[in-house]
């Protein structure tokens, strides 16, 4: 196997791992079965609340006031795992 051969197996950074799950579900979507596209769809919805999770997990007591959660609230929504919705 010569060095071009391999050029298809280049890990993505980390912090493009959002867009390349965007770019499977839509090419899941359109050239697989409907189960495939779910399974990215579902990935990406997974990644979202474990992100605004850890974000609700990072807010002062005055803004979570303003959104009108309290502290035990919030870290009720934080211990959920991203499966939960």
């Amino acid at each position: 196997m010569n060095r071009q051969d391999c050029t298809h197996t280049i890990v993505p950074r980390a912090q493009s791992v959002p867009a390349l799950l965007l770019a499977l579900a839509g090419f899941a979507r359109r050239r697989i079965n409907h189960g495939a596209g779910r399974v990215a769809e579902l990935s990406l919805t997974w990644l979202e609340r474990s992100r605004q999770r850890r974000q609700l997990g990072e807010l002062n007591d005055h803004m979570l006031r303003d959104i009108g959660l309290t502290r035990a609230d919030a870290w009720a929504e934080v211990d959920k795992p991203f499966w939960r919705p």
